[in-house]
């Protein structure tokens, strides 16, 4: 095994649970639909962010072997940086998953009671998504994403921003339902094969 092995041990160990996470939430969303009493109200806000983080944790665990290609000498930096992307998009998943369902009767007011959390981690992992394009080839590779993909990280940042501030859940579904179509149409049409 070689140090990009090494060092992908932990983080595949991390999106893992991220994964497992979100379709243990799943399960729990099913579970509670199949109640006759106490059911769920589900939010699209919710199952459309839940569907983007899913998508968000499959195509960085894919994409960071672009970067092995790149990088010839593994650094505690560049280890502890990767590390701290995987728990970012770890933690955002997470605060759409309750870790208990008690008490927990509508999918929209759990979303809007943690939708500082989510946003703010939402805009942390666009910035680390930007450093992480950074270091797979420099500003070169950041502009040859082309101006849709920049011009979609800043949209994010003022989704971020305005995620936190509104309640109005029209803001969160038509977001929720844009950042997930991009993710699906643009993120896996374009991905490369793992030779590339």
């Amino acid at each position: 095994m070689g140090q990009f092995e090494y060092a992908m041990v932990l983080v595949s160990i991390i999106v893992g649970l991220g994964i497992t996470h979100i379709l243990l939430g799943i399960g729990g969303i099913i579970d509670r639909l199949s109640r006759k009493e106490d059911r769920l109200e589900l939010s699209l806000a919710h199952l459309t962010w839940l569907g983007y983080c899913f998508s968000w944790l499959v195509m960085f665990w894919w994409w960071e072997y672009r970067l092995s290609s790149r990088v010839t000498d593994w650094t505690m930096g560049l280890y502890l940086f990767l590390i701290a992307y995987s728990v970012t998009l770890f933690l955002l998943q997470a605060v759409l998953v309750p870790r208990t369902w008690d008490g927990v009767t509508s999918l929209k007011d759990f979303f809007l009671e943690r939708r500082m959390w989510f946003y703010s981690l939402l805009l942390v992992g666009t910035v680390l998504d930007q450093i992480d394009s950074y270091l797979k080839g420099g500003f070169e590779y950041l502009l040859n994403t082309g101006v849709m993909s920049l011009s979609f990280n800043a949209l994010s940042v003022f989704v971020a921003i305005i995620g936190v501030m509104t309640t109005k859940m029209r803001f969160h579904n038509v977001m929720g339902v844009l950042f997930f179509g991009w993710q699906i149409l643009i993120g896996f049409g374009n991905l490369e094969t793992l030779a590339s």
